[in-house]
């Protein structure tokens, strides 16, 4: 057996999270991956940008556009909290074949900064738009607004300066967190990117695995 088989065989038996946290993950994932482009669009409800996507899609376009970014944050939220529940729950999975320890502290340190924007992002958009006041429709079926009172200055401060630039700070990190899982993918293929793929992707490789042996 040569050596990339047998690496190609650690990285099939390496331990994976339980199968619920690899679904919130990619849900989270997702979610994410449609809010960064949505956020960057309305950011700052520039007039001109407002008419772009009203005359491109229809009118009402826009606002549609933005309700459906506190619909996605606000289930960001609802997930991330999931996550921290069920990672209480079912602790991470060993490194199997070991990772060195820089890549372990580093690969720490982006989850606990992940982990940490992810929450406190939605909140911090959730409590400006609710002091503006404006709306937080839940997919056009209830408006979860917060009971607090009308505090436009603050509100703006909020979105524009803090909001946004954390929701930046998410998009930086998750292409870190992209680039290294697939350097262990491709490079190392030492395991890392296995104990995280989709429940049911796992057996699909490992039955693949075992047929080329």
């Amino acid at each position: 057996m040569s050596a990339s088989e047998e690496a190609e065989g650690a990285a099939t038996d390496a331990p994976r999270y339980a199968w619920i946290r690899r679904m919130l993950h990619w849900a989270v994932a997702l979610f994410v991956l449609l809010q960064l482009p949505t956020g960057y669009v309305i950011a700052g409800y520039e007039q001109d940008t407002v008419e772009a996507v009203d005359a491109t899609f229809g009118k009402g376009a826009f606002d549609v556009l933005y309700d459906l970014h506190k619909s996605m944050g606000l289930t960001v939220l609802g997930l991330m909290v999931l996550r921290v529940v069920a990672k209480a729950g079912a602790p991470n999975p060993e490194y199997r074949p070991p990772i060195k320890a820089w890549e372990r502290t580093a690969s720490h340190a982006v989850h606990v900064a992940l982990y940490g924007l992810l929450i406190v992002t939605p909140i911090v958009g959730w409590v400006g738009v609710s002091l503006y006041p404006a709306p937080a429709p839940f997919y056009f079926l209830v408006d979860l607004r917060l009971p607090i009172g009308e505090a436009r200055g603050p509100s703006e401060f909020l979105l524009g300066n803090v909001h946004a630039p954390l929701g930046i700070l998410i998009g930086i990190l998750a292409a870190v967190h992209i680039l290294a899982a697939l350097k262990h993918r491709l490079l190392n293929r030492d395991g890392v990117w296995e104990r995280m793929i989709p429940p049911g992707e796992a057996s699909d490789q490992a039955g693949s695995a075992s047929r080329s042996r």
